[in-house]
Order: structure tokens, then C-alpha cells, then sequence
């Protein structure tokens, strides 16, 4: 069965980022509007940028000769969006945006968002325009697809299920239409209880075929007892089902790419695993070979089912490193 999107997916690109993004961005607000505030302001922090979105309210504040008990009140403001595909800004349509923002709203921010930042030299060109007097009160700030989904994940919980699947929607669009470089710089961390032992000896993980897992990842780990304990490189994901003690392919997998090494290890892994039946609707991610680590959880509480690391947010790590290199690099550092 197919799922349902929240965000159409048009024949013609020209405003469809543009219109998700807003889309997007509506939802978290009208979901929760501190969460909101939360993410547009990691949004800015680059470039040393806060809003005040919500109402203020303060007291004993000193006006002319009187000090009033209590105030509540509202910051105004405006951020306008420059949407790209390409990655191909022009610093004469962004000075030309500064424009729209002339008004008395007391914050002013023009947002660049695409595949990648503003490149350095457009970025210079806009920050010297801003220095005329008629924009000395805007500010400019550039972001990418990757990173708003990434900054309103970090805000989310688990448990807020709606808005992650308005998220994970958005984020598969964009994927789709190749406007992420997420997978190289990502490791996807399952809970491994019972299974832990067969996942390390046939350096199998496995899912639900139903399970979505929206974010491409390169690297798989195994998270056990608060800590993750292996990591491996996913070199294949295989949805089937095992059936008069062969495998056969679902959504459309040709069974015949799996080597004869592949073919026998999720063979056995399905006929070897008793606690679990995972003769149908099962997908099966093969990595080259869990290399031992142990990386423990630091907060309280364990994983719920997997959980997402950035890569580039990890100290250490350089994009084409091997995942035994990776387990190394993980190895007692804490995080959580």
C-alpha cells in the first residue's frame, strides 16, 4: 500500500520547495510555537541572530517617571525565504530582496535556503549592501534542506509522532529530488537485544519491510545494555521473504543480486532465529562486518528503536571513513 504525503509532488519544480518548506514550517509552528522558536533561532545562530517569537511577559518595567507591574508583549517580526535547487544565488536577487523587508518590523531577516550555504563571495556582496543605511537594519542568514531537518528532528521527541511524520514527509521529498547529502555523513543506530549475538555473526540487521527509515544512512550501528556496541557499513538492502526454504523478493528486489555468500547468511539468519518469525515482511540491511565498539549513553534511559547520528557533528570523523575506523573513532566516547 502506498503512503500518504502530506506535501505534493508536483510535475513542474519551479515553487514546490518553496511552498513545502512554508508548509513545513506551519506545521511546527501551530504544533508547538516554543519548538518553533527553538528551531528558527538554531536556524540563525551562524550568523549571531535570535527571534523573539512568543509573548513576553515581565514585570516592574520603568516607563517616564512610572514604573508599570506588569507587562506582556509581542516582538514583531519578518523573515523573508529565498528558495534554490541548484544552489545558484545570485547576489543581485538577494540585495534585490532586501527590499520586501523595508517596513517597522523591529527584526528583519533574509533567509538563503538550498542544497548547500551561500558561497563565501555572495555572502560578502550581500553583508556590504546591508551596510547602506536604508538596510542597516536587516540581517542575512543562509541554511540548507539538510540542516532545517535535521535542526527540527533535534527538537523533536519520539513521542511527538505526528510532527515527526510531517518531517520524515518532507525530508523524503527532498531526498527524492536529490537536495540532501546526508547519506556519506550518517550513522543509524537499531536496538539490538535478543538478536545481538546473530546480527554480529552474520552481519545482518533486520526490520519490518513496512518500517521507514527516511534518512539515507551509510552506517548501521548496535545499540545494547546503554551503549552502542558494533558498527558496520551497509552494503545492501534486501526486502524478502523466505518461503519452501528459498528467499523471494519483495517491492520489486531481484533476489538474483545477492551473491552466494549474501543469499546464505539471511537464509540462515531467518531459519537460526527462533524468538523471532522472519519468514515475511521482513528487510534485511547487510553491512560489510560489525566492528566491535562501545560507546556508551550518557543521560538517563535508554534508545527508543533507533536513533540518528551526524556524523560531521562528531569530533574526529572525515567523510570516506570505513566503519571499522568509524567503531575506533566511537569507542568510550560518550554521547547522549
Amino acid at each position: 500500500m502506498s503512503r500518504v504525503h502530506y506535501f505534493q509532488r508536483y510535475t513542474s519544480r519551479e515553487n514546490w520547495i518553496t511552498n513545502s518548506t512554508l508548509l513545513l514550517l506551519s506545521r511546527l509552528y501551530h504544533y508547538n510555537r516554543l519548538k518553533f522558536e527553538t528551531v528558527m533561532n538554531a536556524i540563525l545562530i551562524d550568523s549571531n541572530l535570535s527571534l523573539n517569537i512568543g509573548v513576553d511577559f515581565t514585570q516592574q518595567e520603568w516607563g517616564k517617571g512610572s514604573v508599570v507591574d506588569g507587562v506582556i508583549s509581542q516582538d514583531s517580526f519578518k523573515v523573508a525565504i529565498e528558495t534554490k535547487l541548484y544552489d545558484n544565488f545570485s547576489h543581485d536577487q538577494l540585495v534585490r530582496h532586501l527590499e520586501s523587508l523595508k517596513g517597522n518590523h523591529s527584526q528583519k531577516v533574509l533567509l538563503a535556503l538550498s542544497k548547500s550555504k551561500v558561497d563565501h563571495s555572495t555572502r560578502e556582496k550581500v553583508l556590504n549592501a546591508l551596510k547602506n543605511e536604508k538596510y542597516k537594519d536587516i540581517k542575512f542568514a543562509s541554511t540548507t534542506y539538510e540542516d532545517l531537518y535535521q535542526i527540527i528532528l533535534s527538537n523533536l521527541s519520539e513521542f511527538d509522532l505526528d510532527m515527526l511524520e510531517v518531517l520524515n514527509d518532507y525530508f523524503s521529498l527532498c531526498h527524492e529530488e536529490g537536495l540532501t547529502n546526508t547519506k556519506n555523513r550518517t550513522l543509524l543506530v537499531f536496538t539490538a537485544g535478543e538478536s545481538l549475538q546473530e546480527n554480529l555473526k552474520y552481519g545482518i540487521y533486520y526490520d519490518p519491510v513496512l518500517r521507514n527509515h527516511n534518512s539515507p544512512f551509510k552506517y548501521l550501528g548496535l545499540y545494547n545494555n546503554k551503549a552502542i556496541r558494533a558498527i558496520g557499513e551497509v552494503t545492501k538492502i534486501v526486502p524478502c521473504d523466505y518461503i519452501d526454504g528459498k528467499l523471494v523478493g519483495t517491492q520489486g528486489y531481484d533476489i538474483n543480486k545477492l551473491s552466494t555468500n549474501e543469499y546464505n547468511r539471511i537464509k540462515e539468519t531467518i531459519e537460526n532465529t527462533s524468538y523471532y518469525d522472519l519468514k515475511l515482511g521482513i528487510k534485511f540491511f547487510l553491512v560489510d562486518k560489525f566492528y566491535k565498539t562501545n560507546s556508551p549513553k550518557a543521560s538517563f534511559g535508554g534508545i527508543r528503536a533507533k536513533k540518528y547520528f551526524w556524523l560531521n557533528e562528531t569530533e574526529g570523523f572525515k567523510e570516506g571513513m570505513t566503519a571499522e575506523e568509524l567503531a575506533k573513532l566511537f569507542d568510550k566516547k560518550s554521547w547522549g
